[in-house]
């Protein structure tokens, strides 16, 4: 059974470049930094904070225009994320830690995996490319966000169904999968297609030679948006990456079947430490 004797530590805000962004600390130990979705926020990794938090000091955040956290000078994206994870860092006097990055969030976690090599003890992409391109998986991105973009927003389905959560969930649970889209809307995000786009220009195929720490990509095997045969593709490009297939999940493994999702991340971080 796992402790529940868990510190609070700092929270709070960071200024970064006119921002100010939202973060939590939980724990003690090495650090590990949890990134967030398109359709999350901090809060969305409630299921990982007191398991990861048993062996780790878990550091959660909102990126820019998302939860808590700002936008004011209109600059979002991956590129101002990978500087925030860094501001949050220096704040906490934290020199190196694990990064964990879900969907959107993987461009600031390999970004900044990139960026700071030194400071960064593994990464894992959790159902994200990250920012890795071939040009079969640029096209299955562009095509997904030309069938979200027609398609009906999040918060016009019904009850318990989002386009990032399995179908599965609903059936099995419909509450659980109803929180998802509760947590998602406490505040409201930028444009899922001006964040697209973001992504979309942000590439980091040509930097992946400089990559130093070790990779584990975790991906649902029904994932919509980046299905394993795409993840696949992307993992071919970082040699000695891992990949692992959450079965019955879609776009969310961390939070559709979280105690199977931690404990692969867990087992990667102890093992790349």
């Amino acid at each position: 059974m796992r402790s529940p004797a868990i510190s609070a530590g700092p929270r709070g805000f960071v200024e970064s470049e006119g921002e100010q962004i939202y973060f939590e600390s939980w724990g003690t130990g090495e650090t590990v930094v949890l990134s967030h979705g398109m359709g999350g926020n901090h809060a969305i990794w409630y299921q990982q904070v007191p398991t990861l938090a048993a062996e780790y000091r878990v550091v959660t955040w909102d990126q820019r225009g998302f939860g808590q956290s700002t936008d004011l000078t209109g600059n979002l994206g991956p590129d101002p994320s990978v500087r925030d994870i860094a501001h949050i860092l220096d704040h906490l006097e934290v020199d190196s830690a694990h990064l964990v990055g879900q969907s959107m969030g993987g461009w600031a976690s390999l970004g900044f995996a990139l960026t700071y090599p030194s400071r960064t003890f593994s990464l894992v992409l959790a159902d994200t490319i990250g920012g890795i391109f071939t040009p079969t998986i640029r096209q299955a991105f562009v095509e997904y966000g030309r069938l979200m973009a027609v398609s009906a927003p999040p918060d016009q389905l019904p009850l318990g169904m989002h386009p990032a959560v399995g179908a599965q969930l609903g059936a099995e649970d419909i509450a659980q999968s109803f929180l998802y889209s509760q947590i998602g809307g406490l505040a409201a995000p930028p444009s899922p297609m001006e964040i697209t786009e973001l992504l979309l220009d942000s590439d980091h195929t040509e930097q992946l030679e400089s990559l130093q720490a070790p990779l584990l990509f975790i991906v649902g095997q029904n994932d919509p948006i980046f299905p394993p045969a795409l993840i696949e593709q992307a993992a071919v490009l970082v040699p000695g990456s891992e990949v692992s297939v959450v079965a019955n999940t879609g776009h969310s493994p961390y939070f559709e079947r979280a105690d199977e999702w931690s404990d692969l991340v867990l087992a990667f971080m102890r093992r790349s430490s």
